[in-house]
């Protein structure tokens, strides 16, 4: 089962840039042209949608620029291995842009950085499960609850 998560990003940086950063920073493979691979992960990058612009804006007061599609294999046996790389990837990327916010399912907030504040959705304590975030979140950075704009 694919399980599909989004970052809305505000950056001055187009999607191919990203992504050649991406593959860059963290050893990643293209899988076509507009694509790259990980383990049990897939990343795609876009333009941000006028409609999902104006969503983004509307309940975060940001604008993005980019959407980054991450697309992981639940059924894979280095499922962990690609939640990691997802989450280092977002790392990179924040780091790149202004304020962004990471999605599950477009709709249910992992984390946000919107005014140089990071923040961890402390009721999606799944996600994190398992994973050693103090080794992948070197940003600043608070948890607590994030009830989405967008339910």
């Amino acid at each position: 089962m694919s399980l599909e998560y989004g970052l809305e990003l505000s950056t001055g940086l187009k999607p191919q840039e990203l992504l050649r950063l991406l593959e860059a920073q963290l050893a990643l493979s293209w899988g076509n042209e507009k694509s790259l691979r990980g383990p049990a992960l897939w990343i795609d990058c876009v333009e941000a949608s006028r409609a999902g612009r104006e969503s983004i804006e509307e309940g975060f007061h940001f604008s993005p620029d980019v959407l980054v599609i991450f697309r992981l294999d639940s059924n894979s046996g280095e499922y962990e291995e690609g939640h990691r790389v997802m989450l280092r990837a977002t790392m990179l990327l924040l780091e790149h842009g202004q304020d962004g916010v990471l999605l599950f399912n477009g709709e249910h907030i992992l984390l946000q950085r919107i005014a140089g504040q990071l923040v961890l959705n402390a009721d999606a304590r799944n996600w994190t499960d398992g994973l050693r975030l103090e080794n992948e979140i070197r940003l600043p950075h608070e948890k607590r609850s994030l009830p989405s704009p967008l339910l």
